[in-house]
């Protein structure tokens, strides 16, 4: 190998090291930002889910101690019950929902129209949960003391 040759061959290795390519993919990693923010969103949506049942399940044991004899037992129980009902519904959409691979496009609309619904329940949930609040009856409790 004469001078000239080992010059080329070390100005085209000083080309290759200098021109170097990123192979990373850079849509991938932003698909899997996004995948991981929904994980984390459907997930933040399930506790929240489950702090509004806890709730809801201590409501119903109030009203069923306290005020039996309440004008709005009736209306405040159906209500609570259509809550739990809507908040079991929205649980069970959420698992649903996590499970579908967002990536498949056959996927992507029933997981798109399942989140469509869960957003119209939780909206119901929340008018149904003001109505709880505002027809709920707070049992005032007189303590006398005798002398």
């Amino acid at each position: 190998m004469s001078a000239n040759e080992k010059k080329n061959k070390v100005d085209v290795e000083e080309v290759v090291v200098q021109q170097s390519f990123d192979t990373t993919d850079k849509k991938s990693q932003a698909f899997k930002q996004s995948d991981t923010y929904a994980a984390k969103k459907t997930v933040a949506q399930g506790m929240m889910d489950l702090a509004l049942i806890t709730a809801n399940a201590n409501q119903l044991r109030y009203l069923i101690e306290y005020q039996r004899e309440s004008s709005t037992f009736f209306l405040i129980m159906g209500l609570i019950t259509v809550s739990l009902f809507l908040q079991v519904a929205v649980g069970a959409c959420l698992i649903c929902k996590g499970r579908f691979d967002i990536k498949g496009q056959s996927k992507s609309r029933l997981a798109n129209r399942i989140n469509n619904y869960i957003v119209f329940a939780v909206f119901l949930i929340t008018v149904i949960n003001v109505f709880i609040a505002a027809f709920s009856i707070s049992v005032s409790t007189n303590i006398t003391t005798q002398q």
